[in-house]
């Protein structure tokens, strides 16, 4: 019996020995924030897909992150003062506006990213809603309708 508990401490003590190896590379977790924010001036508008959309240049986001690492981002709201928050997109909400004509529309507003090597890019999108033609060029008119400032707070991971 005082072999086997012999036996059983010399290979408890060599696991210990060799599972504390100071060779072994440290792995260490990469976490970054930005704050991205879109003025209003600065929205594009889709004429084909109707939607407005903001592209970010992220640099930090190289191949590395893209494949293996992971990022989320979130809208934030009341941004520098004590009672901000964020809402993580996608995101929806109700919203209604009065055209030219005296006409309330509702419209649900659908805020959406995507992602690729070096970029992001921010979407809003009113969904139903009326964006009036204009005769001359054929094209959509959405100067009235452009979203407001927002702010948004991207998180990465590699």
């Amino acid at each position: 019996m005082k072999k086997y508990l012999f036996i059983g401490l010399i290979a408890l003590c060599a696991g210990c020995l060799t599972g504390c190896n100071d060779k072994d590379p440290v792995q260490k977790l990469n976490i970054q924030t930005l704050d991205l924010t879109v003025l209003q001036k600065d929205w594009n508008f889709d004429q084909e897909t109707l939607q407005f959309y903001y592209r970010f240049k992220v640099p930090t986001l190289d191949a590395h992150v893209y494949n293996y690492g992971s990022w989320s981002i979130s809208r934030e709201y009341n941004k520098g003062y004590n009672d901000a928050y964020q809402v993580a997109l996608p995101m929806s909400t109700f919203g209604h506006d009065t055209l030219r004509t005296g006409e309330v529309v509702y419209f649900t507003r659908h805020i959406d990213y995507r992602v690729g090597v070096g970029y992001v890019d921010v979407q809003v999108t009113d969904s139903d809603f009326p964006y009036p033609i204009d005769p001359a060029t054929g094209k959509r008119i959405v100067d009235n309708f452009v979203p407001e400032d927002m702010f948004f707070r991207m998180q990465m991971m590699d």
